[in-house]
Parts: C-alpha cells; structure tokens; sequence
C-alpha cells in the first residue's frame, strides 16, 4: 500500500470517528457510566480483532494453496433415482 492510501485511510478513519463523537454529545439525554464504557469498548476490541482473524484466515487459506485444491474436487454424482413399480 503507498502512502498516499494510508494518508486518506487514516483520514477517513479520523473523519468518521469525529462524526460519531459528534452524534454521542449531541445526545444530551444518554448517559453512559463506567461499566457501559468499558462494555462498549471490550465489544469493539473483540469485534475488531475477530474480523482480523478471520481476514487472516482467508488470506492464509488462500496464500497457502488451500482454495486450488477445494476448486480442484470433482463434486460427486447424485444417486440415480429408483424406480418405482406402480401397482
């Protein structure tokens, strides 16, 4: 990635964060106490890291030739079906 991606990622990243810092204080109604802050933000790092692991996942499969060989298989025939004697 050059740097010029990363500039506008990070700018975009700092843009939408300002947004939604934004949207919370103009709640002026929602009250959020230390529990829930620290709920919200382990539910953000486990999600974050989650989708991390699974972008890893998918990379790794298909870095390490996992997908060419699932591509490879011959799916298998289905059964003929059987006749039936109708009385």
């Amino acid at each position: 990635m050059n740097k010029l991606g990363i500039v506008v990622a990070c700018g975009l990243g700092l843009a939408i964060l300002a947004v939604a810092l934004y949207a919370w204080r103009s709640m002026a109604d929602s009250e959020l106490d230390t529990a829930g802050i620290i709920a919200l933000t382990l539910g953000s790092i486990v999600t974050l890291g989650l989708g991390a692991l699974l972008v890893g996942l998918m990379l790794y499969s298909s870095r390490s030739g996992y997908d060419e060989r699932a591509a490879q298989r011959q799916p298998e025939e289905p059964p003929a079906p059987k006749e039936r004697d109708d009385p």
